[in-house]
């Protein structure tokens, strides 16, 4: 299959799972991933209440000094805070998720029931192959923002340098994401290991990188709204409104949910289709 079949590929695989975004059993990986970053950011909002603040309070002088146990500067630090704190949600029960989501993809897809229970104790079960084979993705999309940034500091840049660099490092990430897109299907469907899916990658690339780039790209689209997110809190909490930060912040949670919902499902489907290692003695 050339690049041109692949991209062709990868916009059918996401059309496709856009229309199963009203099957709540594909839903339920997310939704246990949402729960756990939306009480992320409750505990941020609501910091001061006795049933969280002996957690919360310690954590937040501790990262973001005793400003942050303020009225209302925590609303002005959250996107940050939340940031960092979905950094280690992300690593942990993200990967669980998109494992479980994995597999329920690949069950409705090959035709059967997808069932959120075994969907979930797939998850469970292949928790910690998931978790290392996601951990140099996780490492790289977080790192390169924090160097790129010290980077472009050190050296006194101008708006524009800083522009096209972002610009710049956002592609990275598309390309980033591109290659480790069938990752989760080598460990859950592919039945690797962390280190067995990481060493077939080069090979999926080759299959689907063009399906991988159009996957990434679409589901880029709805994250574009939460960079402005980080910008305007400082004005929204000028302005007597702060709690409008903690809602945004959960506004970026519900978007992000439905970015990996897309990714997940459509790198499933190209992987079955395309992607998955031939039997011995098979075309292709």
């Amino acid at each position: 299959m050339n690049v041109l079949e692949q991209m062709l590929l990868g916009g059918q695989a996401t059309l496709f799972t856009l229309r199963q975004l009203f099957r709540p059993a594909l839903w339920v990986p997310w939704l246990m991933l949402g729960a756990v970053e939306v009480a992320v950011v409750v505990g941020l909002w609501w910091f001061a209440h006795p049933l969280v603040s002996w957690l919360v309070a310690p954590i937040l002088n501790a990262i973001a000094g005793p400003n942050a146990l303020r009225y209302p500067s925590v609303f002005r630090l959250m996107p940050g805070l939340f940031a960092r704190a979905d950094v280690v949600v992300g690593m942990i029960v993200g990967s669980i998720a998109v494992g479980a989501s994995t597999a329920l993809f690949a069950s409705r897809f090959a035709g059967a029931e997808a069932r959120p229970g075994e969907g979930l104790r797939t998850g469970f079960r292949r928790a910690v192959a998931l978790i290392l084979a996601n951990l140099p993705l996780n490492l790289l999309i977080n790192a390169l923002p924090f160097l790129v940034d010290q980077w472009l500091a050190d050296r006194h840049s101008s708006a524009a340098v800083i522009r096209l660099t972002r610009y710049g490092t956002l592609g990275a990430a598309v390309l980033l994401q591109s290659f480790f897109l069938y990752v989760n299907a080598l460990v859950v469907i592919g039945g690797r290991s962390a280190w067995g899916a990481l060493a077939e990658l080069p090979e999926a690339a080759r299959r689907g990188f063009g399906a991988a780039i159009v996957i990434s790209l679409v589901a880029l689209l709805p994250l574009l709204p939460i960079q402005l997110i980080a910008r305007g809190s400082s004005t929204l909490v000028d302005r007597g409104t702060p709690e409008m930060v903690g809602w945004m912040v959960i506004g970026q949670v519900m978007l992000a949910l439905l970015t990996a919902f897309i990714l997940t499902g459509s790198a499933t489907l190209v992987y079955q289709t395309a992607v998955a290692p031939r039997p011995r003695g098979s075309l292709g």
